[in-house]
């Protein structure tokens, strides 16, 4: 700092003066603590979502088994919702395996690039590709599905497209310029990716994994009472 300015400042009140040196300080110090910190929460996000991956791994290996048995058979309605089970796993499998890197890695723009990825992956994470309302109730009726749990599944599916449409709307630009149909323009495509708010972004992933929840646990009820013999013997040779 030159000396005239240095006058300056120390003419200034001390409530000033002690301002001026804590925002410099938070300036030289806050990307330490920022790598420090996402250092430690990487650590803690492994170790807290090791369980879940698991977890999740066993799901979509069962779910993969069960789905080409399914083929082989005659019970059309079990065969749609494995069809549906395992569409929904694979967008979660992603989501998962780019979940830690989206909030924790070391580099930026592996942040940023793991970032777009789960955009791209919630763009296109449509259930209504496979889980229209007129195959649903031809699903619910020739599998014998209780009334209480179609409404259920009913709200789950309506919940998730509205937070998907909402999501959507807030991120498309982002999803198009940047990762789905990159931008002819490239200057407008680099500062898109510069100026991408990560914890903007999460929140909104986060209000449409809410959604997603709520389809996650209505899912299993429909898969165990589409197994039910009563149900296998209603569906049997009937198209979904």
């Amino acid at each position: 700092m030159p000396e005239s300015s240095k006058r300056k400042l120390f003419d200034q009140p001390q409530e000033v003066i002690n301002r001026w040196f804590r925002i410099k300080v938070i300036k030289i110090t806050r990307p330490y603590i920022e790598g420090i910190a996402r250092r430690y929460l990487r650590i803690k996000l492994k170790v807290s979502e090791r369980q879940r991956k698991k977890a999740l791994q066993s799901t979509f290996n069962t779910i993969v088994r069960e789905s080409i048995k399914a083929q082989k058979r005659e019970f059309h309605s079990t065969k749609e919702i494995f069809n549906i089970s395992l569409f929904f796993l694979l967008a979660e499998r992603d989501i998962q395996a780019l979940k830690v890197d989206a909030l924790t890695h070391p580099d930026k723009w592996q942040r940023n690039l793991s970032l777009r990825v789960m955009l791209l992956v919630m763009h296109e994470w449509d259930m209504s590709k496979v889980a229209p309302a007129n195959k649903m109730n031809n699903i619910y009726e020739n599998a014998g599905i209780s009334q209480e749990l179609r409404q259920e599944m009913a709200i789950a599916l309506r919940t998730m497209n509205k937070a998907q449409n909402k999501a959507r709307k807030l991120l498309s630009h982002i999803r198009h310029s940047t990762i789905a149909h990159r931008d002819a323009d490239a200057l407008y495509q680099y500062k898109t990716i510069s100026s991408l708010d990560a914890m903007q972004t999460l929140k909104i992933l986060a209000s449409f994994y809410e959604a997603v929840d709520l389809f996650n646990k209505a899912l299993p009820k429909l898969m165990l009472e589409a197994s039910q013999p009563m149900s296998l013997i209603q569906q049997y040779g009937k198209e979904a």
